[in-house]
């Protein structure tokens, strides 16, 4: 699959990196993962990469969501240079933790911010949202994994990029107890991304040093894991949520 995907000249917009693309490595070389006639919701949209790559790939609609309005744009200018139906695409700039949701979606993609944040290096700006995810990076996880239960369909599957900095085990327990069937797609092993940081690189590896110390971070030197998880509802919870 040949995708044309632009940089956001303004700076507003992160474009794909190394552990956005791993997701649609992934995607594109397990053939069990379909989304042919499916609806998808793309969770932090960023530049369009997910949506394009969903639609290319037989999605019958995407929801393309991101918290930063920037993102709408630019994930149009990318639609329109693949030559994609715009009515096939819902451009939404919203919170994930305050998305009123009225039908819910086949299929959820999303590749998380992950790294912890501090005062420091704080940039609060578009990029900075793309790539912090709280105090211990797992901001956006976690309200995904709360409100998982309302964004899929009966049969619905998660497919998730997992920074092995934000504790991977405790997403996939999570998720299990939840009643959802869990697998690895795909490991990819990549340097830590430390160039925007680099002025502050000494903060931001302490607070990677400190959760590690606590076991919700693992890595070694300065490489660690992107893991691809693909999470299907269970017939044991999609009884629980027609109850």
């Amino acid at each position: 699959m040949k995708l044309r995907i632009e940089a956001d000249e303004r700076g507003e917009v992160l474009v794909p990196t190394d552990v956005g693309m791993s997701l649609l490595s992934a995607f594109n070389h397990d053939p069990s993962i379909s989304v042919e006639g499916a609806r998808v919701l793309d969770v932090g949209c960023g530049s369009g990469l997910y949506t394009v790559a969903m639609l290319l790939a037989g999605a019958a609609h995407v929801t393309a969501l991101d918290i930063n309005a920037a993102c709408t744009r630019v994930a149009v200018d990318n639609l329109a240079r693949n030559g994609i139906d715009l009515s096939r695409v819902t451009v939404e700039v919203a919170d994930l933790a305050r998305l009123e949701i009225t039908r819910p979606w086949d299929v959820v993609v999303c590749n998380p911010p992950h790294l912890p944040s501090d005062p420091a290096y704080a940039m609060e700006d578009g990029i900075d949202t793309a790539l912090v995810g709280g105090l211990d990076g797992r901001a956006m996880y976690d309200v995904l994994l709360a409100r998982l239960d309302e964004l899929l369909a009966p049969r619905g599957t998660l497919l998730l990029t997992h920074s092995s900095l934000t504790d991977i085990q405790r997403t996939c327990r999570q998720l299990e107890q939840a009643g959802y069937r869990c697998r690895t797609v795909q490991v990819c092993e990549l340097d830590i991304p430390l160039r925007r940081y680099a002025a502050h690189r000494d903060v931001l590896l302490s607070r990677l040093y400190a959760l590690r110390s606590a076991g919700r971070a693992a890595f070694r030197g300065l490489r660690f894991e992107v893991h691809t998880i693909a999470a299907t509802r269970s017939s044991t919870n999609e009884k629980a949520g027609e109850s």
